[in-house]
């Protein structure tokens, strides 16, 4: 099953017009495995987001898109979002996927209106 990260990759290689070979040389790795990545049979190998975005000069906006495909894909984590309306669910996979960059003030408040009782 192909994964977000993999179609950002593999998007990003074709608008660049580089060879999955080239790419793979790039990153350390086999041309099997970079596919193995594109195609979601391979685990996201830690320190690519970093590397891809230096490698390529990523804009932010890119970076961005990298980021929430790598999200999408390497840390699925089952939460029970069916049951949720449409905006508690984008609630909750806005949170995770900025969760990396949310400072530890904003963290402790947060964390004190989640564990607010009610009154």
């Amino acid at each position: 099953m192909v994964t977000s990260f993999g179609k950002f990759l593999r998007n990003l290689r074709m608008d660049i017009g580089e060879l999955l070979l080239n790419m793979a040389d790039k990153l350390s790795v086999s041309p099997a495995f970079l596919s193995g990545v594109e195609n979601g049979k391979r685990k996201i190998p830690e320190g690519w987001l970093s590397k891809i975005a230096t490698l390529y000069g990523l804009s932010e906006e890119q970076n961005e898109k990298m980021k929430a495909a790598y999200y999408d894909s390497n840390n699925e984590i089952e939460i029970g979002l069916h049951d949720l309306q449409a905006n508690q669910r984008d609630l909750a996979i806005a949170f995770a996927r900025k969760l990396d960059s949310i400072p530890d003030s904003d963290i402790s408040r947060i964390l004190s209106i989640l564990n607010k009782e009610k009154k």
